[in-house]
């Protein structure tokens, strides 16, 4: 660790330490910075921002695209002795708001296509002091600061002194909602700890490595990947700031050649499909690794994966409050299954126990409890109280039911807000989304809980069909037959409804709460019971 405690110079100085600084850290498109230019950059930006009156442990908002500049501003905020902000691109105005109230931010840095989104919100800010923008000059709004000029013009400074466990880092949980903001504090501890279980322990990478996270920056899961992670191994990272299409990252395999790729399950769906229509052979079979995360795997996919683009892949179940996974496992692993999410990490204890908080057994339905070196310590401003803040044995109860089986592996059960019970039994929407998806005509599936006129819950199902199937009254009665064939017969949906799409974040992830009935007050659905014999 540095001597100063301070994140940003524990990676950089690391680095430098170790003779890597003419090695290349960063790539994003034809540009490149070497670890002496990234630290360089790092140091001069800290500077002018301590030059316009950042203190320590004050909050900065960054709202940017996968650029060099973006990952120079994440780490010059930490190098500073401030926090660093860093939320999505596709953040409204209206957001925005929130995050900068919420956070106190008293700084923003944004790029040319977010300097309008930060303007219309300043004068309900008045704690926003400055804003520094990366774009060009022309159309610049009035009173921000010029990034370049900026760095260009400051003298390099050394790391303000801070605690391993001083905050440097606020994440946004990606399972926060409209008025429910859960920032989640990191510090030097934890991702040094998250280093230790996720790269060196399950990805085992080295300064050889070559990194291609499509993951974003303003996540955990994108910034553990696709910067801090690899810079604490001294490899090169590849960062991306468009949203990724299957062209641009087939060819960026092709001519980067990275070892290990970290996207969604979506993202290589999409690939895999892609693949198949251009003729594109194999084309991920030179990775050492293939990460996929934020969201669930279907099983159907990972045989996909396989054939078409040649690769196994490791699925995981990670959490913005560790930083990393806390369950994987290679599609390969004796004993595994497809889209099962593995086994804890090595550091990380899990546990699974029911509503009065004891154990439950093999094969039972639990919400899962863990505890690790990288957990937090509970949430900025005192967010997301009851069930579910850091408890004072050190035990963090997640939103997230599974099942262990008996060779040891967890399957994902949906979230504790998102199951719900049938005639007294649970039921788990991501079980159900599975058995719809198993079938030809279903391309994807959303289930949530919906009531009937009688108030009581019952499944209904969102599902886009695939190519050449067509939604409608005969292929609603077959889904649910099918259903009724592979689960118990209460867990299959009582409605299906047809649509375009279903609702998802920028990482990809299903954003199941704004799924909502379309046909207001429904007729009293079936039982799903089987008739008495």
């Amino acid at each position: 660790m540095s001597e100063v405690g301070n994140l940003a110079a524990w990676l950089l100085d690391g680095a430098l330490a170790s003779g890597a600084g003419g090695q290349c850290a960063l790539r994003e498109g034809d540009r490149s910075w070497t670890y002496d230019e990234l630290a360089g950059t790092v140091a001069r930006l800290s500077s002018a921002l301590r030059g316009l009156r950042l203190g320590r442990g004050e909050r900065v908002l960054i709202l940017m695209r996968d650029t060099l500049e973006a990952a120079a501003a994440i780490l010059g905020v930490i190098h500073a002795g401030a926090v660093a902000v860093p939320v999505s691109e596709l953040a409204t105005p209206d957001d925005l708001l929130e995050y900068v109230l919420h956070a106190g931010a008293v700084i923003a840095i944004v790029d040319d296509a977010h300097e309008q989104a930060i303007d219309a919100i300043r004068s309900a800010t008045p704690d926003l002091r400055e804003v520094i923008c990366t774009g060009p000059p022309s159309g610049r709004i009035a009173g921000s600061h010029d990034f370049r000029a900026l760095v260009g013009q400051a003298a390099p400074q050394p790391p303000v002194a801070m605690g391993p466990s001083d905050v440097c880092l606020l994440m946004y949980s990606a399972g926060s909602g409209p008025g429910e903001l859960r920032a989640v504090p990191h510090c030097q501890r934890t991702i040094a700890a998250a280093q230790d279980s996720f790269g060196r322990e399950l990805l085992q990478l080295t300064a050889a490595d070559r990194m291609l996270s499509v993951a974003r920056l303003s996540t955990a899961y994108g910034l553990g990947s696709g910067l801090l992670v690899p810079l604490a191994v001294q490899a090169e990272s590849l960062l991306f700031p468009a949203q990724p299409t299957s062209r641009a990252l087939f060819k960026a395999v092709e001519s980067y050649r990275p070892t290990v790729l970290v996207a969604t399950p979506s993202v290589y769906a999409q690939l895999a499909s892609d693949a198949e229509r251009q003729g594109v052979a194999r084309a991920l079979d030179g990775l050492r690794h293939a990460i996929a995360g934020a969201e669930g795997m279907p099983e159907r996919l990972i045989p996909r994966i396989r054939a078409v683009l040649g690769t196994e892949v490791t699925v995981g179940y990670g959490l913005t409050e560790i930083f990393q996974f806390a369950l994987a496992g290679r599609s390969s692993d004796p004993g595994a299954r497809p889209g099962v999410c593995g086994k804890p990490l090595a550091g990380v204890q899990v546990r699974l126990v029911d509503e009065d908080g004891d154990p439950v057994g093999v094969d039972e339905i639990g919400t899962l409890e863990l505890t690790c070196g990288s957990l937090f310590a509970g949430y900025w401003g005192g967010g997301a109280t009851g069930e579910h803040e850091l408890r004072g044995d050190g035990w963090f109860t997640t939103r997230d039911r599974f099942m262990v089986d008996r060779a040891g592996f967890y399957h994902h059960c949906g979230r504790v807000d998102d199951l719900f019970k049938v005639g007294g039994k649970w039921v788990s929407p991501t079980e159900v989304e599975r058995a719809l998806t198993a079938h030809e005509a279903v391309w994807e599936a959303a289930v949530i809980g919906a009531d009937d006129e009688e108030g009581l819950i019952k499944p209904l199902a969102f599902v886009v069909t695939n190519v050449g199937h067509e939604g409608g009254p005969a292929l609603e009665a077959e889904l649910k037959d099918y259903v009724k064939n592979v689960l118990a017969p209460y867990k299959y949906p009582r409605w299906i409804e047809f649509v375009d799409a279903l609702p998802r974040g920028p990482g990809g992830k299903m954003l199941r709460y704004k799924l909502r009935p379309a046909r207001g007050k429904r007729r009293r659905a079936e039982t799903g019971t089987l008739p008495s014999e």
